[in-house]
């Protein structure tokens, strides 16, 4: 006996079900990309996060750096280093503007004379470079003493 009409239909069906090794191959190469994509995407994350945490402990140490600064005799001191909150400050400072006299709101002649400072400062900690400022600041000299 021949098999009938009915069986021939139950073998198609048959190899119909379930995935051939082709589509199982490129559904792994697809689940294997998306895997590597998203594990680099955590990796540059990380890194960012990391940086991010490092930048913002500088940032209390660059603002006390900066008021040191700041109440330094730029006219008198053009560069050094010096050691605060655990970083080495290594800076130097070049005139841009030269000394000029300064005026008083009301445009009468002041006490000093101003000339206009480029500041660079880079901070090392254990022998490590952590960053690079420059900052632009105002130095004077008194040049007479104030009016009582």
């Amino acid at each position: 006996m021949y098999p009938t009409f009915s069986c021939f239909q139950f073998l198609l069906k048959d190899k119909r079900r379930g995935f051939t090794l082709l589509e199982t191959m490129v559904a792994l190469v697809i689940f294997a990309a998306s895997a590597m994509a998203l594990a680099d995407l955590l990796n540059t994350n990380l890194s960012t996060l990391g940086r991010v945490r490092e930048v913002s402990q500088q940032i209390p140490a660059v603002k006390n750096i900066i008021a040191h600064i700041g109440a330094m005799n730029l006219h008198s001191e053009g560069d050094g280093q010096f050691e605060m909150n655990g970083y080495s400050v290594y800076w130097q400072a070049q005139l841009l503007e030269p000394y000029r006299e300064s005026q008083v709101r009301t445009g009468y002649q002041g006490n000093h004379r101003v000339g206009l400072y480029q500041i660079e400062f880079r901070l090392e900690q254990g022998g490590r470079l952590v960053g690079e400022y420059s900052l632009r600041q105002v130095g004077q000299k008194t040049i007479r003493a104030p009016e009582l």
